[in-house]
């Protein structure tokens, strides 16, 4: 059961990275960060569940990271990058201006982020045996 749980939230990771990929090359960046912070929420679930407990239902990816039990294996500027596609992922969902939410937002910072989203997964993707 819980194997198959796993096996289902990785599904969906992969999914969101893929939707990711393919906003990146439309040239929708903000979604980008979006569905960036979806599929790493979604693996440290996947974590969470590997690991027997509970999954909380909170989305800031630096709290799911300590539910993991992985806090302290990441470095300070990775937490940054973690901190900034927590509170991008509830401005992306309630978007009141969609150009203010966009501003420096570029094809670049997409992109650093969606392989920072890849690398974090692939590291959490170990941990799960998957």
């Amino acid at each position: 059961m819980k194997t198959e749980l796993v096996k289902k939230w990785i599904e969906r990771v992969e999914y969101d990275l893929q939707t990711a990929e393919a906003m990146h090359e439309t040239g929708r960046y903000i979604y980008v960060l979006f569905m960036c912070q979806q599929a790493i929420e979604k693996c440290f679930k996947a974590l969470i569940i590997y690991n027997d407990q509970d999954v909380l239902p909170f989305h800031n990816l630096r709290r799911l990271a300590e539910q993991a039990g992985v806090i302290d294996e990441i470095e300070p500027d990775s937490l940054k990058k973690l901190d900034f596609l927590s509170q991008y992922y509830i401005n992306a969902r309630y978007k009141e201006d969609i150009q203010q939410l966009s501003k420096g937002i570029t094809s670049y910072v997409s992109k650093e982020f969606l392989d920072f989203a890849n690398g974090i997964i692939q590291w959490l993707k170990k941990k799960i045996n998957f």
